[in-house]
């Protein structure tokens, strides 16, 4: 018995890397499970990415309905790593390619940010991994998941060089914070904060506390960390000062948000019911990680022989504005859903904090082997519904080989899935077409908007029909007919009074040209 805890600890201790990059790979090769890695935002990212791409090669269809956004919008990142891919890859592929980026992107930062800071404990950097995959990553929201790896990264630098003080780490840690800048507003709000706290943290172990020489050291780091970030200052300014957000002041109530944090709310996904019983348990394995550091801490004050370090600290200030924030802010401030961004916010920094607390090597065992099962029994949930959505994506993806290039579609959503509302986007994630259902190109802060100088969109002679109502540009010179009705999901639905009006003009005007199998899918050309 001896002897296989002799191993077991060597082995977790000494050889973790090979579980760690054992589960990293386990985590690429269930993204390769399904040919899209659908998600409710993910296909109008996808779509307005190809958008970009016809745009820069100059596409004079696309040119007339879309533009560029020139604005100094902070949701660029996502989008143009995948135009880019798009260039000289298929979009399924380029949606890969970018989730890869991802996925090792927030592991291998986060394992460096958790070396930079408590090196002993590096076995318990494979908890990122079930955070990885959070909520808010499977509704697609790919700027604000890729912008922790910026978080980690700028961390990470700036406490292995902050000694240094050199004009290098000013510079490389403003580059950090512009790229973050453009992946998300409020992670760059948090980690300009952490950067800030960390500076009274870390000129405490050099000079004596509130003493002059601690109070100028702090006042010379925060000009030139000031400096260094002025640049992304300056663009957040400017953003702040173009784009105004709706004012709503939804919020939920005090006992929800409780149970949020103890449910972990940020890994629920699909099913709150089945999911719940997996994702709370790292909320548990949190609070009990952090009770035994706060006593193995005071034992060793007691016996003298703990030693103060500041990098232990640096998520202790922003981990308490999380949690303040998090219940006083309105979940429908700013861009919305701000709860279960300021969620997924405070366990990633709750776990910074909790990580970088003095553990034993055992219980770090012990933990590692429960969080790999946990995350892979959430991974093993989530296939199934993520296979089925796939099916679902791929058949409106084939579908646009019924549609002609420079084309404009209807878009109908008949299907009762909260998750698909965009899911008629993937008709243009390889072709150059303009479809009416682009919830991107309206709110103002994503990199393509419509062209002011758009044609005037119409359905024969009308410009909404049975309250379903699309993008119209009554000043535009030019008109242009919808060219396809692409209609998606409980199609039985059509035989509902409410869409009198829509069949009716289906019957006059257009002719049925393709249908899927399963009669998940109807497409409707126009009569020319």
């Amino acid at each position: 018995m001896g002897k296989i805890k002799l191993f077991t600890n060597r082995f977790f201790s000494k050889d973790e890397s090979i579980i760690f990059y054992s589960i990293l790979l386990i985590n690429i090769v269930f993204l390769f499970a399904t040919r899209f890695y659908p998600s409710l935002d993910g296909p109008a990212h996808l779509y307005n990415s190809n958008l970009i791409k016809h745009l820069v090669l100059k596409n004079e269809f696309i040119g007339d309905f879309y533009q560029i956004n020139t604005l100094p919008i902070p949701n660029w990142t996502s989008h143009f790593l995948l135009a880019s891919f798009g260039m000289f890859l298929p979009s399924w592929l380029s949606e890969k390619s970018l989730l890869i980026l991802y996925v090792c992107g927030m592991a291998l930062s986060f394992r460096f940010l958790i070396k930079t800071l408590k090196p002993e404990n590096l076995v318990l950097s494979i908890f990122i991994f079930p955070f990885i995959y959070s909520f808010l990553f499977h509704l697609g929201f790919y700027n604000y998941s890729l912008s922790f790896i910026f978080f980690f990264l700028t961390l990470t630098f700036w406490v292995r060089y902050y000694k240094n003080n050199h004009w290098s780490l000013y510079l490389m840690i403003g580059l950090l914070l512009f790229a973050t800048y453009f992946s998300n507003i409020l992670t760059y709000a948090f980690l300009g904060i952490t950067l800030g706290s960390t500076i009274f943290l870390f000129e405490a172990e050099a000079h004596p506390f509130m003493g002059k020489d601690y109070l100028r050291s702090i006042g010379k780091r925060i000009v030139r960390l000031t400096l260094g970030s002025l640049p992304s200052l300056l663009l957040l300014f400017s953003f702040f000062r173009l784009v105004t957000f709706p004012d709503s002041t939804e919020q939920y109530a005090s006992n929800e948000l409780i149970k949020w944090i103890n449910d972990v709310r940020s890994l629920i996904v699909f099913s709150y019911s089945k999911e719940e019983i997996i994702t709370e348990q790292f909320f548990h394995i949190l609070v009990f990680l952090f009770l035994l550091g706060l006593v193995l801490k005071q034992n060793k004050i007691r016996l003298k022989t703990y030693y103060p370090d500041a990098r232990q600290a640096i998520a202790y200030f922003s981990v308490l504005l999380s949690v303040v924030l998090f219940f006083l802010l309105p979940d429908g401030s700013s861009a919305g859903m701000m709860s279960d961004r300021l969620s997924l916010m405070f366990f990633i920094l709750f776990m910074i904090l909790v990580i970088t607390q003095p553990l034993p090597v055992r219980v770090q065992t012990l933990i590692s082997l429960i969080i790999v099962f946990l995350h892979l029994m959430l991974l093993a949930k989530h296939t199934v519904t993520i296979d089925e959505l796939n099916h679902r994506a791929l058949s409106i993806h084939q579908t646009a080989e019924h549609i002609e290039s420079n084309s404009v579609i209807l878009p109908i959503n008949l299907s009762d899935n909260w998750l698909v509302p965009h899911f008629s986007n993937y008709l243009g994630v390889d072709k150059p077409l303009v479809i009416l259902e682009n919830y991107e190109v309206a709110v103002g802060w994503f990199p393509v908007r419509w062209n002011p100088r758009s044609p005037h969109v119409q359905l024969g002679e009308k410009q909404s029909v049975n309250g379903l109502t699309w993008h119209q540009n009554h000043d535009g010179s030019a008109q242009r007919q919808i060219d396809y009705i692409f209609i998606y999901g409980n199609l039985s639905k059509r035989e509902n009074g409410q869409w009198q009006e829509l069949n009716e003009i289906i019957t006059s005007s257009y002719t049925l040209t393709y249908q899927s199998k399963d009669k998940y899918i109807e497409l409707y050309r126009r009569n020319f």
